[in-house]
């Protein structure tokens, strides 16, 4: 839920005549919403009494408070540990649940060039999330910055160590209360209830991990139609409207379980050299890992626009930053971010008109 931070400004204007009180002027109430632009709303109130001979004007802000560490926002802040659920995103795995709540998401592939997401929340986490599906070699080096807590229908034993090492694993056959949903074909049926997590001793902070700016962008080329081709299996697109990035898949409106449809606030595209883990599955496709620390070529996007980036990370224990051609950071608009891991042999698109 996007909470708006209220600027209340409290005019009053009172004027008192010699003999008789004069008629009572109005207080006017302005309500205008910080976080996103909307139409104004002025209501008028009767003042009943006039005592002052003067004109008093009295302006009080109600402090919003610190943004979310992982999105910016103000309002709504949570102090509760990092939660990170494997999605799959084949075919038979749509619609996911919980995913428009999610604060951060991470798009990577696995074998086949088939894409999973990994769902991070913090500010608040879904009733349900799912379909669950396991681990790969990338995952624990793109979560160790966020001492989080894991959901996953499991993975190999070797990736579950690496995963153990960097975060909380909370994935099948670690915990109770994953359970399987009838209506989902098998394989992508696995979900979780969040009110079964058990309880930790976690006494941690989260960090805030990405630079945001409320600011309008400056520069940029215009941006309203992106096509992002992560393999021959995975291209998607996403369309701005509104203020926001909605996302399109295989033609149709990619939508969550509450028939929603799936949206962000910021996309940033990394470009990253593709490695072998010498698996291949069950039908023969070789399984990747990739290469995500460094550098590497970016685009970042943001209000409508494009950004042409550099993405750096010195070590699994930080995350990704995004510079410009200057080494200047590139921040991204409060919200949602969706980033995209993509081989080099994949693509970004984009297209827009000024205006």
């Amino acid at each position: 839920m996007r909470i708006r931070a209220l600027l209340l400004t409290i005019v009053i204007v009172a004027t008192a005549c010699s003999g008789a009180a004069a008629a009572p002027e109005p207080v006017t109430i302005i309500t205008t919403g910080a976080a996103v632009p909307e139409a104004t709303t002025t209501t008028t109130v009767p003042l009943t009494t006039t005592t002052s001979s003067s004109t008093t004007t009295t302006t009080t802000t109600l402090d919003p408070g610190p943004p979310a560490p992982l999105t910016g926002l103000t309002g709504a802040v949570s102090d509760q540990q990092v939660l990170i659920a494997k999605l799959s995103n084949a075919t038979k795995g749509r619609p996911q649940a919980g995913i428009n709540a999610a604060d951060l998401v991470i798009e990577v592939l696995v074998e086949g060039g088939v894409g999973r997401w990994l769902a991070v929340f913090q500010t608040s986490y879904p009733e349900t999330v799912g379909p669950l599906r396991s681990l790969r070699e990338v995952d624990p080096k793109l979560v160790a910055p966020f001492d989080a807590r894991v959901l996953s229908s499991g993975g190999q034993p070797s990736v579950r160590r690496d995963l153990g090492r960097v975060a909380v694993d909370e994935g099948d056959g670690r915990i109770a209360g994953f359970r399987r949903d009838p209506a989902r074909p098998g394989v992508y049926d696995l979900m979780y209830d969040t009110e079964n997590l058990p309880e930790l001793d976690w006494e941690g902070t989260v960090d805030p991990l990405l630079q945001f700016d409320s600011r309008p962008a400056v520069g940029g080329e215009p941006a309203t139609e992106i096509e992002v081709r992560m393999s021959g299996l995975n291209r998607l697109s996403w369309t701005f409207d509104h203020g926001r990035y909605f996302r399109i898949q295989e033609g149709k409106e990619s939508v969550d379980a509450e028939d929603v449809q799936i949206s962000t606030d910021s996309i940033v595209v990394i470009f990253v050299r593709t490695l072998s883990t010498g698996r291949v599955d069950s039908a023969g496709s070789s399984v990747p890992d990739f290469e995500v620390t460094g550098s590497g070529d970016a685009v970042v996007f943001r209000n409508g626009l494009a950004f042409e980036a550099e993405w750096v990370r010195p070590s699994e224990s930080e995350f990704f930053e995004f510079q410009n051609a200057d080494g200047d950071p590139i921040p991204l608009a409060p919200g949602r971010t969706w980033i995209h891991v993509t081989p080099l042999t994949g693509s970004a698109r984009w297209e827009g008109t000024n205006g």
